[in-house]
């Protein structure tokens, strides 16, 4: 089984990618900006396992199809069995307006998956930060500093 994971070096995508790698034969690519790369050998540790595991996909949850290159693309399509959706806005203090909707809304649109024409299993999962749940969790409170 093969996994596309957003949001994969967050607290919670952590911990899912490293269950979805106790799986035999499971194989994840997670999206990550590149300017995050130094991250990469620090995250394999953490899971356990080899490159030829879990493999970084350079992009930008931002932008159209995730900032994901061509050649990345073409390699991923078809090869896609479940897409898990985590990365959101963590800091509680950003401003709403400069994040843009597409990355508050925490929903990359059909075209942007990295898929294939078939139908795919996505699973989102949106925090206390992500869309307008912003505006509760300052009403609740802020984290101690």
């Amino acid at each position: 089984m093969q996994y596309f994971v957003t949001g994969a070096t967050g607290f919670i995508g952590k911990r899912l990618v490293k269950k979805l790698l106790e799986r035999k034969g499971s194989v994840v690519h997670f999206l990550i900006r590149k300017e995050s790369e130094g991250k990469v050998a620090a995250l394999r540790e953490f899971w356990g396992v080899s490159a030829a595991r879990v493999q970084p996909v350079f992009g930008d949850l931002t932008t159209k199809k995730l900032g994901v290159n061509t050649d990345d693309v073409k390699k991923l399509k078809g090869n896609i069995d479940h897409f898990y959706h985590l990365a959101a806005v963590y800091d509680l203090d950003a401003e709403l307006r400069p994040i843009g909707s597409r990355y508050l809304d925490g929903t990359p649109g059909p075209g942007d998956r990295a898929t294939s024409k078939r139908s795919i299993p996505l699973q989102r999962v949106r925090t206390a930060a992500a869309r307008t749940t912003v505006r509760v969790a300052h009403a609740a409170g802020r984290r101690a500093r």
